[in-house]
């Protein structure tokens, strides 16, 4: 194993045990969010200070959403990227994915807007993608307004959140547009599935456990959504004519065999798609920029294939 990814667990396994930290799977939703919140606090500094940041809401579905705008030095207007931010669909905010937003803002040359969804179980499916789905038609109305090209938008996420990236450019192609120049999708959830060969390799001990991954689906269906609805699981969706792709995942990743799966899915629906998988590096290595030098090398490809796929 890279022996800075070693010794990261290790630390993380030893800070978990010196706090009395429980598994996610063990938490409640309440008290899961309250402990990513915490843990992501030490991996979101330092920002970029060339970028700023400033909050703002957007009209949702069933209500404001909060969203941050990341803004890179640069002339108007700029490329946009709509971000949705992991946790399973149930931790996470535009908070704990601050420094990732901001890095790719000044590594990509475009503006971030990262929104603050509504969680499961409170909001199970398919709340989540209608407010994901509505942040994008606003971002296309109002591109002008915030700097914003409305030419060169693209849409992505990690984990869940490139579930969410993914299936909002599957609703708004079936939906008559606006759709995505480019997506862009790191280490993504694409189906509920618990035995594949990268999940029962990684199942423990390396970040995103498959127990984790159980509460996380359990919680997003509790609604009563179909596992295998395509706007739930994109891999089961018909991806032709969706906009072109960058994946990224690691081989310690329970998710890894995902990514393979739905960027093979991509290619054979004629979308073009590109996959670089990182040996040794687990789930949200791109969030540890501070900590892995791997994790900075997969940042500045990301950065690129960003760049590269909202070119004029």
């Amino acid at each position: 194993m890279d022996p800075q990814v070693e010794a990261l667990l290790q630390m993380m396994q030893a800070q978990a045990q010196a706090a009395g930290q429980r598994p996610l799977h063990e938490l409640s939703p309440q008290e899961a969010r309250q402990q990513a919140e915490s843990a992501f606090a030490a991996f979101n500094q330092p920002l970029p200070a060339s970028v700023a940041i400033s909050d703002t809401t957007l009209p949702g579905p069933a209500g404001p959403l909060r969203a941050k705008l990341f803004r890179p030095q640069g002339k108007a207007p700029l490329p946009l990227l709509v971000y949705f931010h992991g946790g399973g669909w149930v931790i996470g905010s535009p908070e704990t994915h601050a420094k990732l937003c901001a890095e790719l803002a000044e590594g990509a040359g475009c503006l971030v807007l990262s929104l603050g969804y509504r969680l499961a179980p409170e909001h199970p499916a398919p709340a989540p993608l209608d407010d994901c789905t509505a942040a994008v038609r606003w971002a296309f109305a109002n591109a002008g307004a915030i700097g914003a090209d409305p030419a060169r938008i693209a849409v992505g996420g990690d984990s869940a959140g490139a579930n969410l990236a993914a299936a909002a450019c599957l609703r708004l192609r079936d939906e008559g547009g606006p759709v995505p120049r480019f997506q862009l999708l790191l280490y993504g959830v694409y189906q509920r599935q618990f035995d594949s060969p990268s999940m029962v390799a990684n199942a423990e001990g390396k970040i995103l456990t498959r127990d984790a991954m159980v509460w996380f689906w359990n919680h997003y269906l509790s609604g009563g959504a179909s596992e295998t609805d395509p706007y739930v699981a994109p891999l089961y969706g018909d991806l032709r004519g969706l906009p072109p792709a960058f994946l990224i995942v690691g081989t310690l990743d329970p998710l890894l065999d995902e990514s393979r799966a739905f960027a093979e899915r991509l290619q054979a629906a004629g979308v073009p798609t590109r996959l670089s998988v990182y040996e040794d590096q687990p789930h949200i290595f791109l969030q540890l920029t501070a900590l892995l030098d791997r994790a900075k090398e997969g940042l500045r490809e990301t950065c690129a294939a960003l760049r590269a796929g909202l070119a004029s």
